[in-house]
């Protein structure tokens, strides 16, 4: 994970401001293919915050991947970055057996068993 803290000189406006962000995110987002959004300093116009997490099964990869996306978001301009905060977690939980649970709802799911789905109200209407 990462966070970008940014300062927007340039922006006079948080309208201004968003429009420089938007241009960053779509940056990162084309050229890296990582999904960056703002994550904090929402309603101050000259700074920004833009955080992304990424996963990957090397840790090493998943850091290469946050440095280039700051690479792209201080080449896409209009904002200075000023701090940048990583972490890394690693995952190493052990599996544990999973049951899905069918709760939909739908018609091709009562198809499957009897008609013990059927409110009473309904079947003392039908026998009517």
């Amino acid at each position: 994970m990462a966070k970008i803290s940014l300062v927007l000189d340039d922006a006079h406006s948080l309208k201004e401001k968003r429009m420089v962000l938007r241009r960053i995110k779509d940056r990162v987002r084309e050229r890296v293919h990582v999904v960056v959004n703002e994550v904090g300093a929402q309603d101050i116009w000259q700074r920004g915050e833009l955080g992304c997490a990424v996963v990957s099964a090397e840790r090493g990869k998943a850091l290469e991947l946050i440095d280039e996306v700051v690479r792209v978001a201080m080449a896409a301009g209009g904002a200075q970055i000023v701090g940048i905060a990583k972490d890394v977690t690693t995952f190493d939980a052990p599996a544990v057996p999973f049951a899905p649970i069918d709760e939909r709802t739908g018609a091709g799911d009562k198809a499957q068993g009897g008609d013990d789905w059927v409110p009473d109200a309904w079947r003392e209407e039908s026998d009517t």
